[in-house]
């Protein structure tokens, strides 16, 4: 028994070939937009953690002066005293080491 209009046409299932092109091209569009407002919101994320790592690494290096009368000899060394705890972050941005300089005491590049 077939599906019939009130027209007298078959009853018709599915979608067309337009139908469909007309929604894969409404994704494609919106996917084109949003895809690369996602991309840089999640590196200006990545940077702004670094800023944070930078600013609690500098903070703990501080502290590892204030009672050691002394800079550390290397980041590792603010682990010990529980200056820094766990273990010394990589930059999530760029994913290299942390730097201590000698001369100022603070950590160095991470300018993103």
């Amino acid at each position: 028994m077939k599906l019939v209009k009130s027209g007298g046409h078959p009853a018709r299932y599915g979608f067309s070939l337009l139908e469909l092109l007309a929604v894969v091209t409404i994704i494609a569009v919106i996917s084109s937009i949003v895809v690369p407002r996602i991309a840089f919101h999640v590196f200006s994320a990545k940077e702004k953690a670094c800023s944070q790592y930078r600013g609690d690494l500098n903070s703990a290096v501080e502290r590892y002066m204030f009672d050691h009368n002394a800079p550390p000899a290397q980041l590792s060394d603010l682990q010990v005293g529980n200056y820094y705890p766990g273990e010394i972050p990589k930059c999530p941005a760029d994913h290299t080491d942390y730097v201590l300089d000698a001369a100022t005491h603070r950590i160095t590049g991470h300018n993103h």
